[in-house]
């Protein structure tokens, strides 16, 4: 595990920062849905409105923000540059933003020309995206980048298979294909959340955890392990689902155990550390705390129906934190480290973003996830509250970016009193 990285290979900053910077607006619009919907939006996940709200925010929000970071952190991190990124970077960014509102469109009024545009539109994008990483991530690697590397590589493996069957379950809604649409989206759900969402998590966690946490490495053997067994496992359970054999449980639970064992330790690594908590670890401590939680929820045997439940442990309570968290220090540290670069006089990193800020997004966002679990068991009740908060915290954190930003480029604009 490295903590020296290439920056000599960093990207442009406009190149990351517009996925970074649009992506909680999409969050916001997922949270005014849910408001706008009420009780069908958290009555069953297959009905239009949930649809619609949860690929608002795992395409729109949780998509942007992975496309950035990682046209920013694979150059970084595996010490190449990145071919056609700034030329395809603006053409992935409008073809994912534009294809996550026809699909979320689509899915809400019924629309099989937005599924047919959004579904095109969307796989148009990660086929850019695969291939603009594709060369840095096929390059041989430093042996201390080796592990983070491997895991973007897995993710990006199961980022196309949860996009091909996306794909397959788009044309089935347009009448194009038969197949079991039940089944077919759990997988793909699996695949795209599991596989995609959650190997790359883990597969950044081993970078920026030690980075802007400053906690011990992650052990060698676990970063390289952890990715590779859960991608085992998830492969194990999808052929015993789709074939119905009791032996998926197995592939589940080695799925279960891999992922509670990275949230374990890092919440170990966090407790360890020197330094005194601030709002940045509370963001992970949530993070780790809902992960943990739904693979004990999925897991755990009942005739009940978990999925909203463990979906919002897991999309909102873990990667939702997760993500928050990393805004948080990310964009101010790109933001300094271009700013000193262009010669601008900056402030420092804590300086742009005072814990103040995150610190009130947390309160927002921690409500939200409260009672977005409390609107999976009583939607009646719950379920509009539930989606202006959402909102309210995902327009907090893009109001927080976004002056930082600006700040930054007025700084850059302003005359230099010594010229």
């Amino acid at each position: 595990m490295q903590r020296k990285l290439a920056f000599e290979h960093t990207p442009g900053l406009a190149l990351p920062l517009r996925f970074l910077l649009v992506a909680p607006w999409f969050g916001a619009l997922a949270g005014l849905l849910l408001l706008w919907q009420g009780a069908e939006a958290m009555t069953t996940r297959w009905a239009p409105a949930t649809l619609a709200v949860t690929h608002l925010i795992t395409l729109g929000y949780l998509g942007m923000v992975m496309a950035g970071s990682l046209l920013q952190m694979v150059p970084v991190v595996a010490g190449v540059e990145l071919r056609w990124a700034r030329t395809l970077g603006p053409a992935i960014w409008v073809a994912l933003g534009s294809g996550a509102l026809l699909l979320a469109g689509g899915f809400l009024f019924g629309l099989p020309w937005c599924l047919r545009a959004g579904g095109l539109l969307l796989a148009g994008a990660f086929a850019l995206l695969v291939a603009v990483l594709a060369r840095a991530l096929s390059q041989r690697s430093a042996p201390a980048a080796l592990p983070v590397v491997a895991g973007m590589r897995q993710a990006v493996l199961a980022l196309a298979c949860a996009v091909a069957i996306g794909s397959a379950l788009v044309a089935f809604l347009v009448g194009a294909v038969r197949l079991r649409p039940m089944v077919w989206t759990n997988v793909h759900a699996a695949w795209a959340l599991v596989g995609w969402v959650g190997v790359l998590v883990v597969s950044v966690v081993f970078q920026v955890v030690p980075m802007f946490q400053s906690t011990q490495l992650f052990p060698r053997p676990l970063a390289f392990a952890l990715p590779p067994m859960s991608l085992g496992g998830l492969a194990l359970w999808t052929a015993g689902y789709v074939l119905d054999r009791p032996w998926q449980w197995i592939g589940a639970g080695l799925v279960g155990v891999c992922l509670a064992l990275f949230a374990v330790y890092t919440l170990v690594l966090l407790k360890r550390r020197k330094r005194a908590a601030d709002v940045s670890t509370w963001y992970w401590w949530l993070a780790m705390g809902s992960l943990l939680a739904s693979v004990l929820v999925f897991l755990c045997p009942g005739g009940v129906d978990k999925a909203l439940v463990v979906g919002v442990l897991f999309i909102c309570g873990f990667a939702m934190s997760a993500v928050n968290g990393m805004l948080y220090k990310i964009v101010p540290f790109l933001l300094w480290y271009h700013g000193q670069h262009a010669g601008c006089d900056v402030p420092g990193v804590r300086q742009m973003m005072p814990d103040s800020e995150p610190r009130v997004q947390l309160a927002w966002h921690g409500a939200s996830v409260l009672l977005l679990l409390g609107a999976a068991i009583a939607p009646a009740w719950l379920a509009q509250p539930a989606g202006a908060v959402l909102a309210a915290s995902c327009m907090r954190l893009g109001f927080d970016l976004a002056l930082v930003a600006f700040s930054l480029r007025t700084r850059a604009s302003a005359p230099n009193p010594e010229s």
